[in-house]
């Protein structure tokens, strides 16, 4: 399947009140990839990303995430599957990851967030050996529906011919509108 038909797909099923919730634009220095988030339960939610590569690779991600707080520290932890068809890479599989993100506002305007998954290579099916992605940003809020997110993070899958390959390694701008 091609970018065009997945980004179209992504964005019709945005518009669904099914997925009511959130919607995201990530912007990489090789990816572009769109986000959609809703809490299914006060206390537990899913996600769904796309991001594709301009090495003609594209990535998908579904996760289940139970949600909590401690003090002004939010959280979500859980598991996704991620599949990655990637021509130029020469790697199709894909992996289930476990971990999680972490928020801490700092005032009104400003959050500090990170995130940590892995996926060990009992996990991975396909070519992909195993998984791991961290992320590192400052989120600014706009308006009360809507943030921008300035980060950095990294995206690697393990080969199962003892190859790493970057999906993403640098900074990222992502666009959040609440719903």
């Amino acid at each position: 399947m091609k970018a065009p038909y997945i980004a179209a797909l992504v964005l019709a099923t945005a518009s669904s009140s099914v997925f009511a919730g959130g919607v995201a634009f990530r912007f990489g220095t090789d990816t572009f990839g769109v986000s959609l988030a809703g809490d299914m339960s006060p206390e537990s939610s899913a996600q769904f990303d796309w991001l594709h590569h301009e090495d003609d690779a594209d990535m998908v991600a579904l996760g289940l995430y139970a949600n909590g707080q401690r003090g002004a520290l939010s959280g979500r932890v859980g598991a996704k599957a991620i599949g990655l068809e990637g021509d130029d890479f020469d790697l199709d599989g894909g992996a289930v990851a476990f971990g999680g993100d972490l928020s801490l506002p700092l005032n009104e305007i400003v959050r500090l967030r990170a995130g940590l998954y892995y996926a060990p290579s009992a996990t991975g099916f396909g070519d992909v050996d195993g998984y791991d992605e961290w992320s590192l940003s400052a989120e600014f809020s706009l308006f009360q529906n809507s943030a921008i997110q300035v980060g950095y993070g990294s995206m690697d899958f393990d080969a199962d011919n003892g190859k790493k390959i970057e999906f993403e390694d640098g900074a990222f701008v992502r666009l959040q509108l609440r719903l």
